[in-house]
């Protein structure tokens, strides 16, 4: 995993350019150009720095490797009866890319979470999932980590706001509108990405679950969540 948000941040705050960052990376040992720094913060979100340029990374930003590679669970100093963990799947969403679906719904770790930040989440079904794009913004960044109570095809109220949806094989995180006849709209925060309807794609579709907020870490600040989500909007 890369923490893209992150790095931009520090390297914003450094006053590192993609040129600057590249030639520091490579005085200290790393391979990598100018364009392969840059492919690291595609919206794609396929490339990432190798090992070794992960923790030349972290010592150039004077951060850990995990905080390179995510979410870095030490950050969380609670008593046990305080903190939940929570999957964090190894699957990716789309906000305007195209994330793949993994029926299986793996997780690759686990994160440990305060219960403040759960709210209303029922824990047994909360879940973590990365995304990628653009579609979403300014609610949401490209490689903002969501939190998800997932449906698990369990009854809810359909009501406007954001979801983890399916169409065939692919995830988006999109706002949603149910309509009769079994449809949606999708809809994306961005204007310049229109709203569309799953009958016109052509695929089958499914709320895999619904979207309460974002959860990113903050140098010296330790994890922060945002509220956008299901809130009746």
């Amino acid at each position: 995993m890369f923490n893209k948000a992150l790095v931009k941040d520090l390297m914003a705050k450094k006053g590192y350019t993609l040129e600057s960052l590249a030639y520091e990376l490579t005085s200290r040992g790393a391979q990598i150009t100018k364009a392969g720094v840059a492919s690291w913060f595609r919206s794609s979100g396929v490339a990432e720095p190798k090992d070794k340029s992960k923790q030349i990374l972290a010592e150039i930003l004077e951060v850990t490797l995990s905080q390179i590679e995510g979410i870095e669970e030490s950050e969380i100093k609670l008593d046990s009866k305080d903190i939940r963990n929570v999957g964090l799947l190894e699957m990716r969403a789309g906000f305007g890319t195209e994330g793949t679906l993994d029926p299986d719904f793996k997780v690759e770790r686990c994160i440990k979470l305060p219960q403040e930040f759960l709210g209303k989440v029922n824990a047994k079904y909360a879940k973590i999932i990365q995304c990628y794009g653009d579609s979403m913004l300014p609610e949401f960044n490209d490689g903002d980590y969501i939190l998800v109570e997932m449906l698990g095809g369990r009854d809810y109220i359909k009501r406007p706001s954001i979801y983890l949806v399916r169409l065939g094989d692919v995830v988006y995180i999109k706002r949603i509108e149910f309509l009769p006849n079994n449809d949606i709209r999708l809809i994306s925060i961005n204007p310049a990405y229109p709203p569309f309807l799953a009958s016109e794609t052509g695929y089958e579709w499914e709320i895999l679950g619904a979207v309460y907020g974002k959860i990113s870490v903050k140098l010296g600040s330790g994890f922060q969540f945002s509220e956008q989500g299901v809130k009746g909007k």
